[in-house]
């Protein structure tokens, strides 16, 4: 195994015209003698999910631009990222960099070039890691389909021609296709076992459960986004199978936590029931991962045990207690177990409201009793079965299944301790509803900018630019993300989407 970490090593380091995709080069390099042995896969294959901890563990523009906060700190980056500042996302220093999922992808098309060298591994064990090497690649074509739009479609690990972008649909599709197959490799969450046929309990890796909640997302984000009827369909279908008891001998079983305060404590720490897909971020990583959350920049006491409350005021974001009240209703549990003492008027002083969602923190000491933070102990949740039930929801309003869509949105809101739709305070709109029933539930969980395109709404949840885009405009990609500069590197038939290069004159 030392062997294949070194050559992996080299993979990412050395110099070549890879730039042509935009990937860390990895030219020039045989692995003729390092893929003999069930270990040598595995490596690679924990390697790659290693890879895609990093990548998912970062916080993108697009998470930035989607936190519900009614303060933003002035004269900051922050908010030229929220405004959609065009002249600050062009340039070349500030733009989000797609190199963190080709990474990724190299590695998966390196394994897929070479695994049959391996000897004496069974069939079983093969299909597993061929199962995990689809799993990853459909999680990075996702997120590339829902943050570029168009992007690369890789051809393998010895492919060093030039690249074009595939169209949006083209990079949905390969997305699905590779998680179907990874669905049909997989085993459910509780089969999952490594080389020495020990139990994994990490929710990182691939199984049936998290490959059918990331179909459930790619169909309704293709479905809403091209307008695609029998996608969501498709979308509700694979939404239904983590949901319905009917389908638990096949996925697996999933349940809601109890209430929200056992979302707080149980979900939002990591491996309950609840949770489909989470990072494994253990707190040996936690000065690698510091920041990883998106409601990082929201955070302060008491969770942050060195902090002040007035400290609340010099953070990058903050939620006014009066934005609060308005969505959380008294009755709604989320209410006391997202935000610490809310209505205790000692907690009120600052006139913003205490982020208490994620809880627990590590932090470093000195020899003279000085503390100071380290890093969130807790992982990183992606998808979780109240996601999967207010998606299924959106996708029944939207085909038509009103009575569908109502007993989804009250399963989460019975959770919740609110009252049933519609009450006075919901706007009567169903698929609206809906929309702020996910903005209440995944509250700074990373879901939101996704759920206003997928529902149309930029030009009213947004504010600053969004809401002077054009038709024409959003079309041509203003809500994608540029494509970054390092990309055309070497690549003459890589191209700006039309709405950024008008920005970039």
């Amino acid at each position: 195994m030392k062997r294949l970490f070194y050559f992996l090593i080299l993979l990412l380091g050395c110099s070549s015209c890879d730039s042509l995709l935009d990937v860390e080069p990895r030219n020039g390099i045989t692995f003729e003698h390092y893929f003999r042995t069930e270990q040598d896969l595995e490596a690679l294959v924990l390697q790659m999910h290693g890879t895609l901890r990093a990548s998912l563990g970062q916080i993108s523009y697009h998470d930035h631009m989607g936190l519900k906060v009614d303060v933003v700190k002035e004269n900051t980056n922050f908010q030229k990222v929220r405004s959609l500042n065009a002249a600050y996302l062009v340039q070349k220093s500030n733009q989000e960099q797609w190199k963190r999922y080709y990474n990724v992808l190299a590695l998966a098309d390196l394994y897929l070039d070479n695994y049959k060298k391996a000897q004496n591994v069974s069939e079983a064990r093969l299909k597993y890691y061929l199962g995990q090497v689809n799993f990853v690649r459909a999680v990075c074509y996702f997120y590339l389909a829902r943050d570029w739009g168009e992007a690369i479609i890789t051809k393998g690990s010895m492919y060093t021609d030039c690249y074009a972008k595939s169209s949006v649909e083209t990079v949905l599709d390969t997305a699905i296709n590779t998680a179907l197959r990874a669905y049909n490799l997989l085993p459910k969450y509780e089969g999952l076992k490594d080389s020495k046929n020990n139990t994994l309990t990490s929710k990182q890796y691939g199984c049936k459960g998290n490959t059918a909640a990331l179909l459930a997302h790619l169909y309704a984000w293709k479905g809403s986004v091209m307008n695609r009827e029998a996608d969501l369909v498709n979308a509700e279908t694979w939404a239904s199978k983590l949901i319905e008891p009917e389908f638990r001998d096949e996925v697996g079983v999933y349940t809601l936590a109890v209430n929200p305060e056992e979302v707080c404590t149980e979900v939002m720490h990591r491996k309950s029931a609840e949770s489909l897909f989470e990072l494994e971020i253990s707190y040996s990583d936690a000065t690698t991962y510091p920041v990883f959350l998106p409601a990082s920049y929201l955070i302060g006491a008491p969770v942050m045990k060195n902090e002040e409350k007035a400290d609340i005021r010099d953070k990058n974001y903050g939620m006014s207690i009066p934005m609060i009240e308005e969505m959380y209703p008294v009755g709604d549990g989320r209410r006391e177990a997202y935000f610490y003492k809310l209505d205790d008027p000692e907690w009120r002083t600052e006139g913003l409201a205490f982020l208490y969602k994620w809880r627990y923190a590590r932090y470093g000491a000195s020899q003279s009793g000085e503390s100071w933070f380290v890093g969130f102990d807790l992982n990183k949740v992606i998808f979780r079965l109240a996601d999967i039930y207010l998606l299924r929801a959106e996708c029944r309003v939207k085909l038509g299944d009103v009575a569908g869509a109502k007993s989804d949105l009250g399963v989460i809101r019975q959770r919740a301790g609110a009252k049933a739709w519609p009450s006075e305070n919901d706007s009567g709109d169903l698929q609206y509803d809906i929309f702020k029933e996910r903005e209440k539930e995944l509250l700074h969980e990373g879901h939101r900018y996704y759920d206003v395109i997928r529902n149309g709404y930029w030009n009213t949840e947004f504010d600053s630019n969004f809401p002077k885009l054009s038709e024409t405009e959003v079309k041509d990609g203003a809500l994608y993300l540029p494509v970054p500069q390092t990309a055309f590197s070497d690549n003459d038939l890589m191209i700006q989407n039309t709405y950024w290069v008008s920005k970039m004159k």
